[in-house]
């Protein structure tokens, strides 16, 4: 017995050093090759490597004497290697095959426990959802190189401000089918709607595996469109796919969050809300409040999966949960101007007099109503008026700070739509009132229907879930592959 632990350690140590080897030689390869450095890369870098180091730490000993801990461990090192090499690398071409290492290497994560035909399902789903994105990626490698003559970022880039400083003129054709090729690839990557149902299914792989994809490998499409911005920035038909499409994603995904049984359901339909958000926040040229999107919800959502047993003991015992019955008219009002006020308020000590980002100050604006809803109907005394303003306030002025350090990283693109921004504004705002009423839904027959489809997913699930099967079938039996 114990010559046989010794041997399965022996052999999960030799799988982990080959890991280890491969990922230090894509890590040469993209060095060899040269790396784009800038402040951008640095932030990315620093994010990653802190992430990366606490999910090895962490998958140690969770997976301490499983069969399979050398083989989890190569391909999660291969998997760290692909996103350094996605960060580092100076041209279009290596970013596209970092791009495709880490869908590979992802894909044999995800069906680490191959005798689960929900694994395989999944992981097959996802694989259908990436290659389509890779072929978006392979379409805008061809007319990047068409149209610029080379796959150099610094000199993409010098070609992308000469075009946009002609001013008035029209641009190329294929400027703006690149831009929109890199726009397709990012929301395929990052789980938009409505290829989002994979990351929701990715429940039966091991913990580690999904503190590393929905904290770190989904925001794989983030960084593309912030890496690529000056290119994408050319088009304004790429940043309106973004903004609606994300818009529509965080919505939807919220909707469908709220009516989530389980834990890990709601963190990953959370994550495709909090990609839609990011999406948005692009698609409006605020590419500077997505980096800081992308870095905040990274060390939330690794911790939260990494600490996910411990979830529904820390939202029972916490002042600001939902409300258990329906916040009055009084109290939406109230809040409502009260956010107004607040964030008026601290833009004006600021020096923004008029909001610079009409639809994401919008977001927030509602987002601290719903603080102040929430915190002023808590039974709890200390989660009263007082303290709801207080930490309204506090909220607000860390936003605001936060974006100002952003903007010195990543420069925002002041892009305006009104017609989009009444759009957006009135999604959420209607999202907002009906998530203080949830209560009641109860009681009103055609809410409750709502309810149902809500937590079925509208449904989305069960069609991606044929069309993969039609494709790639599942043996829906405990055997392996």
């Amino acid at each position: 017995m114990l010559t046989t632990q010794k041997v399965a350690r022996s052999s999960a140590s030799a799988a982990a050093l080959r890991g280890q080897y491969f990922a230090a030689l894509c890590l040469a390869g993209a060095i060899a090759a040269g790396f784009f450095m800038d402040a951008l890369t640095s932030v990315l870098l620093v994010l990653s490597t802190s992430l990366f180091f606490a999910v090895v730490r962490y998958s140690r000993r969770y997976l301490a004497g499983d069969p399979g801990q050398g083989r989890f461990t190569f391909w999660l090192c291969g998997a760290g290697a692909c996103v350094f090499a996605l960060i580092l690398v100076q041209n279009l071409l290596l970013f596209a095959l970092a791009w495709t290492g880490i869908s590979l290497s992802l894909h044999q994560l995800l069906q680490f426990y191959s005798h689960r035909p929900g694994a395989r399902l999944a992981a097959r789903k996802k694989f259908l959802i990436s290659r389509l994105g890779d072929c978006a990626l392979a379409a805008a490698l061809a007319l990047a190189y068409a149209t610029f003559g080379t796959w150099d970022f610094a000199a993409m880039f010098t070609a992308a401000d000469h075009l946009r400083q002609q001013g008035p003129a029209p641009l190329p054709a294929t400027v703006h089918w690149l831009a929109c090729l890199l726009a397709f690839a990012a929301l395929l990557k990052s789980a938009q709607f409505p290829f989002h149902s994979w990351l929701p299914d990715t429940m039966e792989t091991p913990t580690p595996v999904s503190a590393l994809m929905h904290a770190g490998i989904i925001n794989g499409g983030g960084i593309l469109i912030l890496r690529l911005r000056p290119i994408i920035a050319l088009s304004d038909a790429a940043l309106l796919l973004l903004a609606l499409t994300g818009g529509f994603t965080a919505l939807f995904a919220s909707v469908v969050m709220l009516t989530q049984a389980s834990v890990k359901r709601q963190l990953a339909f959370s994550t495709v809300a909090q990609m839609g958000f990011m999406m948005l926040e692009c698609g409006v040229g605020a590419f500077h409040l997505a980096l800081l999107h992308i870095v905040a919800h990274s060390f939330y959502k690794a911790f939260t999966f990494l600490s996910s047993g411990s979830v529904v003991a820390d939202r029972k015992t916490s002042g600001l949960i939902a409300p258990r019955r329906p916040v009055p008219a009084g109290v939406l009002l109230s809040g409502l101007a009260a956010a107004l006020a607040v964030v008026f308020a601290v833009s004006y000590g600021f020096g923004a007099h008029t909001p610079e980002q009409p639809v994401l100050t919008g977001i927030f604006t509602l987002a601290l109503a719903q603080l102040f809803w929430t915190s002023w109907t808590a039974p709890r005394t200390f989660a009263r008026l007082p303290f709801g303003l207080l930490l309204g306030v506090a909220f607000t002025v860390a936003y605001f700070l936060a974006g100002f350090a952003a903007s010195h990283v990543l420069a925002p693109l002041q892009r305006d739509n009104p017609v989009v921004t009444a759009a957006l504004l009135c999604m959420f705002c209607v999202v907002a009132v009906m998530q203080t009423q949830l209560p009641r839904a109860a009681q009103v027959p055609w809410l409750g229907r709502m309810y149902v489809h809500a937590r079925n997913g509208f449904y989305f699930n069960t069609l991606a879930n044929r069309i993969t099967m039609a494709i790639w079938p599942v043996r829906m039996t405990g055997e392996g592959l």
